[in-house]
């Protein structure tokens, strides 16, 4: 088997000197220069061919490597090459380029001569470099010429130097794998279920395959994961796993089994990404790049840092991270990227895969087979690509940052000419919409001119900001700029399963948000850039939605796990007089607030009620406090901060000596993440079966599913909701000790269009048909259960 590497990326990893610069991205700085390329290549003369691959074989330590490439150009004369042409892009003059930079672009066109006069035997070559400036198209030209002799040796001095590299990395390699071999499961025995699960993931990652499990909590699905995972890092299976979560406190648990791995022997290297806002240092901010003593310099640190961090830490967490950085001043965030290359595990968030704004491009370019995805939690990952596909843009931000550019003594005139043709397009798109008394439509076109318009304001503002690195509004115009980009990235996607929803806000200004219905085949696509795939959740049921709502119809396998504990513990109910449809809610009002009190009356505990709504929680709350004052309650407030969180949850204690209600909402941050073991749970009542609010786009989305000649209702509504509710009920029982009840209060529970979707842990649900029967019901489970 053989490892490769692109050409670009060798020369900057050896050769790469100097300062660390930030950039805005410009969204078609890409684009931009295949078109140049393009373009140049247009005008090449016959003798001379585009797109030349280019390739070479070496052993580094006993191993096979592919050097590769492809060079822009190559000139023949009489069939054989004369001359290597490299093309470059980007917006600084040609005269104000750095050394390096220049040092860089050579190199390329010096190891492709390499390649060449060795596979031709040719005493020398031409070199050519023509590089674009993009603001303006200016094109500069230098030519040299190399001798093969040259070449040889500059190809062997980067070879020696990567070699070094590679010696280490084979070295903690070797490690890794003599302790793989000798490692055993870290537990004295396996739960129910786990060693078949931990083996369908070994199976999947060695197949390469996807596989969507549903294993209920209790199950050990972090270790079931990561376990066979490292073990089929040690059988040549994958040569890297990507772990990724939804939250934090899901990331802060793969740190913790790698740990529980490394004291049972493993030898491993792994990362915790975090966001760049969570860990640039405090005093980086506000520093321009030429100021930034992490910056400065950063690329000639790197390399004794990477050194030093590798052969001495294992579970690189963000505290370690931030201290090697802190000694090598080095930015934290860039160093935890460049750490991560050389890592076998890389715990993230589901961003940097999945999200085309901040996907991690140095392993997210092309498909590599040897890549395992482990995702946690996965069925965040709907909701969480959703959002990922929407973005809005408006009229308002464009008016607050003239207002703000207009304070200046001397305003930057291009930067506002463009708000102002921005301003002028939607005004001209609002204005049929206020002609027909429309606020409020969905299209299904892109607005191509405008978001064209965007693009253009977007690369100007990238150039015009590394011209003016100091401006006073740097802030203020990046944050509009960001906005603006975000909405052109995602709008390059726009297909038939895109809208644009376009509203006049309450203050007469419009915006513009364009969303996407059916995101399958996008998450589907970031999936395929790895050879195997593990999706896994306490909840995925109904499998079979996951499985398209991911894409993976046609190539994924499903394993439904049922729940280790016994499942006697649970008594799980289903109230079916109670009707709590929205037009219902208030007539059942007397009849909601008496089933949660017969619940937590027949146990003193704690107890959590789920209300479908912040208005109808405070709704309950009220009419609850009302009739029985005496018992204490705590309400999740809306935007409540980390620690009023904590300060909610400090209420549920072991042994409680009275009862406690908890009101919160479902689909929030206490329906599901949150771990109540042994009694500081006693129960949980849902009410309603948890639909979505009612929304124009929402109900787009039930139609575009109807238009499929699917159930629109089940993928807009009903699905999205259950597994609300599945989250929520999920709180009581958190292990093999744990006894617990949960109250679905609503009718529509016991009706099939919903008990068919229930995972098979709930296969003991019982029907409730009166007030007197759950009164018997609760109090004969828990005189069975005394000592719970």
């Amino acid at each position: 088997m053989s490892t490769s590497i692109g050409v670009r990326k060798l020369v900057e990893f050896i050769l790469k000197k100097g300062n660390l610069t930030s950039n805005t991205n410009s969204q078609n700085t890409a684009l931009d220069g295949i078109s140049i390329h393009q373009r140049l290549q247009k005008k090449f003369s016959n003798d001379t061919k585009s797109e030349i691959a280019l390739k070479k074989e070496l052993d580094i330590d006993g191993e096979t490597w592919i050097i590769h490439g492809r060079a822009d150009g190559i000139k023949y004369i009489d069939d054989r090459p004369q001359q290597v042409i490299e093309i470059k892009t980007s917006s600084p003059e040609f005269s104000e380029l750095a050394p390096n930079t220049l040092e860089l672009y050579w190199a390329q066109a010096k190891i492709y001569a390499h390649i060449i006069m060795e596979q031709e035997q040719l005493p020398e070559l031409s070199l050519k470099l023509i590089y674009v400036q993009t603001t303006d198209n200016t094109i500069s030209e230098e030519t040299q010429v190399i001798s093969q002799t040259d070449a040889q040796n500059f190809f062997d001095n980067i070879i020696a130097e990567f070699t070094n590299w590679i010696k280490l990395q084979h070295q903690l390699q070797k490690e890794r794998d003599h302790s793989i071999n000798k490692l055993d499961f870290p537990f004295s025995s396996y739960r129910k279920n786990q060693h078949e699960f931990a083996a369908a993931v070994y199976k999947t990652i060695a197949l390469n395959k996807k596989l969507l499990v549903e294993a209920p909590t209790g199950t050990g699905k972090t270790i079931s994961t990561i376990f066979p995972a490292v073990k089929a890092l040690g059988t040549k299976k994958c040569q890297k796993i990507f772990y990724l979560t939804a939250k934090q406190s899901t990331r802060k648990v793969a740190e913790e089994t790698l740990q529980l791995l490394v004291k049972h022997g493993l030898s491993i290297t792994a990362i915790t990404l975090t966001s760049k806002e969570q860990i640039t240092f405090p005093e980086e901010l506000d520093l321009a790049d030429d100021e930034n003593p992490y910056y400065l310099g950063y690329y000639d640190r790197l390399r004794p840092a990477l050194i030093d961090i590798l052969t001495n830490e294992k579970v690189i967490t963000r505290k370690i991270v931030e201290n090697y950085a802190k000694k090598h001043m080095l930015d934290p965030f860039e160093f935890s990227l460049d750490i991560s290359n050389s890592c076998d595990v890389v715990i993230c968030d589901y961003n940097y895969l999945f999200d085309p704004l901040v996907k991690l491009q140095r392993f997210f370019t092309e498909r590599n087979y040897d890549y395992t995805f482990l995702l946690d939690e996965a069925h965040n990952l709907v909701s969480r690509s959703r959002d990922m596909y929407t973005k809005e843009i408006s009229s308002q931000q464009i008016k607050d940052l003239l207002d703000k550019l207009q304070t200046l003594p001397h305003p930057p005139q291009k930067i506002v000419d463009k708000l102002n043709t921005l301003l002028n397009d939607f005004d001209l798109i609002k204005e049929p919409l206020v002609n027909y008394q429309q606020a409020d439509v969905i299209i299904e076109e892109k607005l191509a001119s405008l978001t064209k318009k965007i693009m253009y304001f977007c690369d100007f503002t990238t150039d015009w900001l590394a011209e003016n690195p100091h401006f006073s509004l740097k802030d203020d115009l990046l944050e509009f700029f960001f906005a603006a980009y975000a909405f052109v990235k995602i709008s390059d996607y726009y297909n038939n399963s895109f809208r644009t929803h376009l509203f006049i806000t309450e203050n007469s200004e419009l915006l513009i948000r364009v969303f996407c219905l059916d995101f399958s085949e996008l998450i589907a696509n970031s999936l395929n850039l790895g050879g195997s795939a593990v999706l896994f959740s306490a909840t995925l049921s109904p499998l079979n939605y996951y499985q398209e709502m991911f894409g993976l119809i046609d190539n994924s396998l499903l394993y439904q796990l049922s729940s280790p504990f016994d499942e006697s513990n649970l008594n799980l109910l289903i109230t079916s007089y109670i009707p709590v449809t929205y037009q219902q809610r208030q007539q059942s009002l007397g009849k909601i607030i008496d089933a949660i009190h017969t619940m937590i009356a027949t146990k003193q505990g704690n107890y959590l009620i789920f209300l479908p709504s912040y208005t109808f929680l405070k709704q309950v709350v009220v009419a609850f406090n009302q009739a029985y004052p005496h018992i204490d309650t705590v309400i999740q407030e809306n935007d409540m901060t980390r620690e009023q969180q904590e300060d909610f949850l400090n209420y549920f204690v072991e042994n409680p000596t009275k009862i406690l209600v908890g009101f919160a909402v479902l689909g929030g941050s206490f329906s599901e993440g949150i771990d109540l073991k042994g009694n500081r749970l006693s129960g949980v009542a849902i009410v309603s079966v948890g639909l979505p609010k009612l929304s124009k786009e929402t109900n787009e989305l039930q139609s575009y599913f109807n238009n499929k000649q699917k159930d629109g209702f089940q993928y807009a509504y009903q699905l999205p909701g259950l597994n609300n509710i599945f989250q929520a009920a999920g709180r009581v029982i958190r292990s093999s000790t744990d006894v617990g009840v949960v109250l679905l209060i609503d009718n529509r529970f016991a009706t099939s269009r919903y008990a068919k979707f229930f995972p098979p842990h709930w296969k003991y649900a019982q029907i409730i048909h009166n007030q007197y029967e759950l009164e018997q019901n609760l109090s004969t489970f828990w005189n069975k259960n005394k000592d719970s």
